[in-house]
């Protein structure tokens, strides 16, 4: 039974994932803020009860889905950075 609810957690979370697009937003009626807030909250839920009933598996799937995240953050600040950068010139 755990098992079934392990996989359908992992499902939602790259429900949630694919869901952090433009078009995902407007499908929703949010903001891409919220959905990205969403986004990171269900990761930490699903991190937390990974470790309480020790779903080793789903822990894998949401630190490689932080790490992602992560990259995606990092890029976005960079492209942005660059931007200004041209724009003060």
């Amino acid at each position: 039974m755990l098992r079934f609810l392990t996989f359908g957690v992992i499902a939602l979370l790259l429900l949630l994932r694919l869901a952090r697009t433009r078009f995902g937003a407007r499908l929703l009626g949010l903001s891409l803020r919220v959905l990205n807030l969403i986004y990171l909250v269900a990761l930490l839920l699903a991190a937390v009860l990974a470790v309480v009933f020790e779903q080793w598996i789903l822990l894998t799937v949401v630190g490689i889905l932080l790490v992602v995240s992560l990259v995606e953050w990092l890029r976005a600040r960079s492209v942005q950075q660059a931007g200004e950068a041209v724009r003060r010139r």
